[in-house]
C-alpha cells in the first residue's frame, strides 16, 4: 500500500491497519470520492473528500455525521443539479463543504459506510481481545 502522504494506492483493503509517521491508522472508508481513516492512538478520524481533509475529534463525529444527513435529507432546492447549494459546517473552524445535491449524497454515504465498518470490527474485537 503506498503511503497516505505521498497519495493513496488504487486498492485499499478495507480492514488494513497501516502507519503513517509512527501512528496507525484504521481504514474505515475508501474509494475514488475519499477516505476517512481513524488513529488508533488518538482516535482521531481523517476524513478527506474531494479537495479537502479533515481531522475530526472522535467526540464530534457523531454530530458531523447527524448533521450531513440532515442537509442531505433537506428538500433539494438546486437550479440545476451542478449548483454548489448545500454548506455543511465540519467541526473544524473556518472549513465547510460546499457541494451539489449529488455530492452531499457521496459524503453521507461514505460516512455512513465508515460508521457501519467501525460498528463492525468493534464487534469483531469483543471476540478478540487479545489483540494488541
Amino acid at each position: 500500500m503506498q503511503d497516505l502522504v505521498t497519495g493513496i494506492s488504487q486498492q485499499v483493503c478495507i480492514h488494513t491497519i497501516f502507519k503513517i509517521m509512527n501512528r496507525e491508522f484504521q481504514s474505515l472508508h475508501y474509494s475514488n470520492d475519499g477516505y476517512i481513516v481513524k488513529c488508533k492512538q488518538c482516535r482521531h478520524y481523517q476524513l478527506a473528500f474531494m479537495c479537502l481533509c479533515i481531522t475530526i475529534h472522535e467526540e464530534d463525529f457523531p454530530a458531523f455525521r447527524t448533521s450531513v444527513a440532515k442537509k442531505t435529507m433537506e428538500h433539494n432546492t438546486a437550479l440545476s443539479d451542478q449548483c454548489k447549494c448545500i454548506m455543511i459546517k465540519t467541526p473544524v473552524a473556518g472549513a465547510c463543504f460546499l457541494l451539489t445535491h449529488f455530492e452531499a449524497i457521496k459524503l453521507h454515504n461514505m460516512l455512513e459506510e465508515a460508521d457501519v465498518e467501525e460498528q463492525t470490527l468493534s464487534m469483531l474485537d469483543l471476540f478478540n481481545p487479545c489483540q494488541e
